[in-house]
């Protein structure tokens, strides 16, 4: 569909770029491989930015439907997670824009129906740790908070961010700065501190 496969810019693995060939033919069977191997990925970082877990599947079928559309359009510029982290970064944002409650809802991350802990302590302070983490991040702008998981969670350089959030890299080394120090104000007020 107007794309080579064998580009020697694109870097996304073999797999992916087998998917990539199928689903620009139209195989929904690989849209679904495509989509359960980003779901959980996807669902963080979404999460992360919006804060509204009643938003976060409506935005990643949002997103792998753009994927479907657009499949034959992706440049090869980047890697593939940098393109399809940038539909979410951008859905996301949207909906965080449209949205007549952000941040009201807090999102749980964990389900204490399927996590085993070493011990209920370990149980209680990996809990204790998510809800503070979650409350530093609240503190951020949805494009620092995800400055913030597209470097630490994510593994992007500030360059890809670049390309995935469509701004200058220096904006990026920006918000990143202002970010560690909100969360490091944070840090110091608050009372807990996790180790």
């Amino acid at each position: 569909m107007g794309h080579r496969l064998d580009n020697k810019n694109f870097r996304i693995n073999n797999e992916e770029k087998a998917l990539l060939l199928r689903i620009c033919n139209a195989d929904q069977a690989a849209l679904e491989h495509l989509y359960n191997n980003y779901y959980p990925r996807l669902f963080r970082f979404i999460g992360r930015i919006t804060w509204q877990d009643d938003l976060i599947d409506e935005i990643i079928n949002d997103v792998m439907f753009t994927v479907w559309e657009k499949a034959n359009t992706y440049n090869h510029q980047c890697q593939l997670s940098t393109w399809i982290f940038g539909i979410a970064f951008n859905k996301a944002r949207q909906a965080v824009r449209n949205s007549n409650h952000a941040n009201e809802d807090s999102l749980e991350e964990i389900d204490a129906d399927n996590v085993v802990f070493a011990s209920p302590d370990a149980g209680l302070k990996q809990l204790e740790m998510t809800d503070w983490l979650d409350s530093a991040l609240q503190k951020l702008s949805p494009e620092q908070r995800a400055v913030i998981e597209l470097t630490y969670f994510q593994g992007l350089h500030y360059s890809e961010i670049a390309v995935l959030m469509d701004c200058p890299e220096n904006t990026v080394k920006t918000r990143m700065h202002y970010a560690r120090k909100i969360l490091a104000t944070h840090i110091s007020a608050d009372e807990y501190a996790p180790l």
